[in-house]
């Protein structure tokens, strides 16, 4: 059984696209000891692969996000910026323009109700804070595995050495899994409130047969 902590990298891994996949799942055979032994190391593998995997997902998704995120900031700014001095300009030079003011204020409004809707700025901030705990825990991995291969096997039965190391991989799938879900969650909450957030103003607006009679008395 190989000593390497390190998973190897396969050129047509699952995060060459958009979506996070999970890997095959490797085959077993466990006829004899080291067969048994050596399903377990390829086990090992595969569950370091699939935690790579979601870290260089979330980094990846991270960058692509912040620069979305700084992009639209910098317009709000731009655009705010602009709407504010178009009305003082008008004034200092006599010139009817104040209207043109209202028009990039309400276009910045739009971007930050963008960025908003689209979680742009927490996302990226999300994916960051993911893919450290991701990491943390597939280092923490790779020291107990490094611990397990330093013992002694001397007098260890075989299959005890089996259940030893397959309690590691499990436990770092459990946690992969967990940590998943859990951003899931939180992008999920994250979509419902910001739907939520759109959805109240405009329930909040007469219907426009209602706003018609309204105006008829």
């Amino acid at each position: 059984m190989t000593g390497s902590t390190g998973a190897g990298r396969s050129g047509g891994g699952p995060t060459g696209g958009r979506d996070l996949r999970g890997r095959a799942f490797p085959a077993l055979t466990t006829g004899t000891p080291h067969e048994r032994l050596g399903s377990v190391e390829s086990l090992r593998v595969w569950a370091e692969q699939e935690a790579e995997d979601a870290i260089e997902w979330y980094l990846r998704d991270k960058r692509r996000k912040r620069r979305g995120s700084r992009l639209v900031r910098v317009l709000m700014i731009v655009l705010a910026t602009t709407g504010t001095v178009i009305p003082l300009a008008g004034a200092a030079t006599g010139t009817d323009i104040q209207s043109w003011g209202y028009v990039f204020l309400a276009v910045a409004a739009g971007c930050k109700g963008f960025d908003h809707f689209f979680g742009l700025s927490t996302a990226w901030m999300r994916d960051m804070t993911a893919a450290q705990a991701l990491r943390g825990e597939l280092s923490a991995f790779r020291l107990a595995w490094s611990a397990e291969l330093l013992r002694d096997p001397t007098g260890v039965p075989e299959q005890t050495l089996v259940e030893r190391r397959l309690l590691l991989i499990g436990d770092l799938a459990g946690k992969l899994r967990t940590h998943l879900q859990s951003e899931t969650g939180d992008w999920t909450a994250e979509f419902r409130a910001g739907l939520q957030h759109f959805q109240d103003p405009a329930a909040g607006l007469p219907a426009p047969r209602d706003a018609g009679a309204a105006a008829e008395r």
